[in-house]
């Protein structure tokens, strides 16, 4: 099982794995090592999905959701 086969994705968004070695002061000192940063792929078949975090709009809200807002791309997404 690779290591992407074992993310946990029931939480959005994914957590950070923890780095769990020492910690240099400086990033340019030659024995700061860190893990090369790989790509978080979604697994086969999985669907698309996008996710909208809007926070504190207050009366700026978006008419896809109730509000003033005139946004029609937000709401034939919504629609649909």
């Amino acid at each position: 099982m690779s290591e992407q086969d074992r993310i946990q994705r029931a939480n959005l968004p994914i957590p950070d794995k923890q780095y769990l070695g020492v910690r240099p002061f400086d990033a340019r000192d030659p024995a700061a090592k860190f893990p090369p940063i790989t790509p978080l792929r979604p697994p086969k078949g999985a669907p698309n999905v996008l996710v909208v975090l809007i926070d504190d709009v207050g009366f700026g809200a978006s008419s896809a959701f109730g509000g003033p807002i005139n946004t029609p791309t937000a709401e034939r997404l919504a629609q649909s």
